[in-house]
């Protein structure tokens, strides 16, 4: 009874969803005016959290400045929630518009006879990225954590999945590149690597806005255990609303012998590059520096 009331729900919550996305545009981002204005007035979410990120990530700015770019953000939250409900309607053609990929042949070249990992982060509207499926023979492969409430976990894998790309765990994420080159094939992995890993998964810190911060190893594992070529996708919104860029950068070709914590560092690097262009693109309502330095987990600069 609990599934198929789930499913019922599902069903309602992806028809709504849906319904929303065909509408207008000038009515979808007035909800998002309103939905940002909530967030950061009203409810004042992470209000806290976002004014300590960004005062530690930019010590040089004003308090007015710094300010700016804290308002601007709650302003692009508000687009992030909309364009992302939006994707359960976005027809190919909009995909298209909305997300123009410049420069597609580094990922061509990067991915000619080996796999990929596309590095991602939080900046700009990354839930777009899953039509890059629409422009190679390739498999994509998302990789995301499973969500605590089984009704997300459906939405979000039916709407990741629309356009061909495959959501893949990150605990499944290695088998499924294991299987997928024992067939022959050679995946792409679209891998956000900006997020706080557990403590227990940290190694050490290293230098990313001025200070200590720890990120995920599994990429640069990855990519040195399958000899996977590593590009760092730099998501840009253009001037008009909703409309956004990529280019890709090669950080790591897949054999290139390289010193540890090299790739994660070059990613580290792009990324802290696009963020200091635009700041208030970049999420900075995530407590990302909740971890510290110490005996076990030096900085290592």
């Amino acid at each position: 009874m609990k599934e198929l009331s789930e499913r019922v729900l599902f069903r309602l919550l992806w028809a709504m969803a849906w319904s929303f996305g065909r509408m207008p545009r000038w009515y979808r981002y007035g909800v998002s005016d309103v939905l940002s204005f909530v967030l950061y007035r009203v409810l004042r979410y992470r209000r806290a959290v976002v004014a300590g990120n960004i005062e530690r990530s930019f010590p040089e700015k004003s308090a007015a400045e710094r300010l700016e770019i804290e308002r601007r953000f709650y302003r692009h939250l508000g687009d992030i929630f909309v364009e992302t409900i939006s994707l359960a309607s976005m027809t190919e053609s909009e995909l298209r518009r909305y997300m123009v990929y410049e420069n597609r042949e580094v990922v061509d070249k990067a991915s000619y006879g080996r796999s990929l990992i596309a590095a991602m982060s939080h900046y700009g509207q990354w839930e777009y990225t899953i039509g890059y499926s629409l422009f190679t023979d390739h498999p994509v492969k998302a990789v995301y954590h499973p969500l605590s409430s089984r009704m997300a976990e459906m939405f979000y894998k039916k709407m990741r999945s629309r356009f061909g790309t495959e959501p893949v765990t990150m605990k499944a994420v290695t088998r499924s590149v294991m299987r997928e080159i024992a067939a022959g094939r050679h995946p792409i992995v679209a891998l956000i690597a900006d997020q706080t890993p557990p403590i227990m998964g940290v190694k050490n810190f290293i230098r990313f806005l001025d200070q200590p911060t720890a990120f995920f190893v599994g990429m640069e594992r990855m990519a040195l255990s399958f000899n996977m070529s590593v590009v760092f996708m730099a998501i840009r919104r253009t001037s008009k609303r909703g409309y956004y860029t990529v280019r890709f950068t090669l950080l790591y070709d897949g054999e290139e012998h390289v010193a540890p914590d090299t790739i994660t560092r070059r990613y580290a690097a792009a990324l802290e590059e696009l963020i200091r262009e635009h700041p208030e693109y970049w999420i900075w309502s995530h407590r990302r520096w909740k971890h510290h330095p110490d005996a076990e987990r030096p900085y290592i600069g």
